[in-house]
């Protein structure tokens, strides 16, 4: 794994420069800036902001490292504002909602990847490509009380969802790449909510499979697939 100081330090170069970033909507007028900490904002299909290294390619990589997906809320995002009492969420609520989007995040990953034959490693190599995964501004919204013996996963909020990547070669640990992109799962009510339902889950796992459908697209495309 990478050792701590550098997963700090990469959180910390990417919540930087996301401060700044962020002020500027991805669909205004207003053009994002064209470079990022020497990457260059190239122009991509899969997402709607990408930063490369001028020079730099996805060739020959067949395994991802995938870091735990990092959440911070949507700094508007007051759930306990007109809760009272034992109906006000805690800490731990908190907690467990990030961990809870973590988890659907590694799984989904693992199987969009699968499906272009790359695996996810633990170990670094000439071929480990790794992955560092944010999502900035999550909004849920009506989030139930976490109770003993229910589950909870998420559907999507248009717009509320912003994920951060960061492409690092594991061997020298030089960025190759970063992409923002805002994602909405469809069809399933338009909104993040706290719920029991399988098809919650499934609308997590749809956006989810969206990013992570991204990266093994643009893997295949440098490896000739």
């Amino acid at each position: 794994m990478l050792a701590s100081t550098s997963k700090r330090a990469t959180f910390a170069v990417v919540a930087g420069a996301l401060s700044t970033l962020l002020l500027i909507p991805i669909a205004a007028a207003d053009k994002p800036p064209t470079e990022w900490d020497g990457l260059q904002q190239t122009k991509s299909k899969r997402v709607q902001l990408l930063y490369v290294r001028p020079g730099a390619t996805l060739q020959g990589y067949k395994l991802v490292r995938l870091e735990p997906l990092q959440v911070e809320f949507d700094k508007n995002w007051d759930p306990n504002s007109s809760r009272h009492g034992a109906a006000r969420l805690t800490a731990d609520d908190f907690a467990k909602m990030k961990k809870n989007l973590a988890t659907i995040f590694h799984e989904q990953c693992g199987k969009d990847l699968a499906k272009g034959g790359y695996k996810l490693s633990t170990q670094a190599g000439d071929d480990v490509l790794d992955v560092t995964p944010i999502v900035v501004d999550l909004y849920v919204a009506a989030p139930d009380k976490m109770t003993p013996g229910r589950s909870y996963t998420y559907v999507a909020d248009p717009g509320r969802m912003t994920l951060v990547a960061e492409l690092r070669d594991s061997d020298t640990n030089q960025v190759i790449a970063r992409a923002i992109d805002k994602r909405a799962a469809t069809g399933w009510g338009g909104q993040f909510q706290i719920s029991s339902s399988v098809s919650n889950r499934a609308a997590a796992e749809q956006i989810i499979s969206r990013w992570c459908g991204a990266l093994r697209d643009a893997l295949d495309d440098a490896n000739g697939k």
